[in-house]
């Protein structure tokens, strides 16, 4: 199962996210991103949060299309995003794509893409999509097929204190054994070089941007 999540930030390209999730299994909001939906003339199967962001008419007209209302109490100790992406793999989403979850708040923006690092997700495949943008994590141990265009963006972050043994063809600066220092800006702004480029990592994690 495919599920897409719609956070209540930016969402920079509407029609693209229309297509994006027409094409999923499952579309779940968290809270404010029910709005995003709305908008978009989509009905979601679960809105999940502490639902602070929705008024009493948009409940009732949710709860009369059937739509799940997970609630939580406003004092929690997660975000609603995280709680929208837990309930995903806990009910077997074997793919997560989030989308809107940039802009506004600097501290949100950041904790939303440091989520992909949580190890509970480490068997899914969960990416953040931010119009011509997509980012995921590659863990130690892994290697990942990163599919484009020739002349694409590409950007590796590490996100642990050190990333090694990294190995990145099809690119205009390819890597061989390297390691990436928490901080660097050494690996931003790459390119692919060809349709498909190839990364391994040894160890540590590394955040991928791709943009397209």
């Amino acid at each position: 199962m495919r599920a897409v999540i719609l956070a209540n930030g930016h969402l920079p390209d509407p029609e693209a996210a229309r297509r994006h999730i027409q094409a999923a299994d499952r579309l779940i909001c968290a809270d404010g991103g029910t709005q995003h939906a709305i908008q978009l003339g989509l009905v979601p199967d679960v809105v999940v949060g502490d639902l602070d962001s929705i008024d009493a008419p948009t409940r009732a007209r949710l709860e009369a299309a059937g739509v799940r209302l997970v609630a939580h109490p406003a004092r929690k100790d997660k975000t609603d995003l995280e709680l929208a992406l837990g309930l995903a793999v806990a009910e077997g989403a074997a793919q997560v794509d989030l989308l809107a979850t940039l802009g506004g708040r600097l501290d949100q923006s950041l904790a939303n893409l440091l989520l992909l690092a949580q190890p509970e997700w480490a068997t899914v495949s969960v990416r953040v999509i931010e119009g011509r943008e997509t980012a995921w994590v590659v863990r130690g141990g892994q290697t990942a097929r990163l599919a484009g265009n020739a002349g694409d963006t590409l950007s590796l972050v590490p996100l642990t204190p050190k990333v090694s043994g990294v190995n990145l063809t099809g690119v205009e600066w390819p890597l061989v054994d390297a390691t990436l220092q928490l901080g660097s800006t050494w690996t931003i702004s790459n390119a692919l070089a060809e349709r498909v480029a190839r990364l391994e990592v040894a160890e540590g994690l590394v955040l991928v941007v791709l943009c397209s």
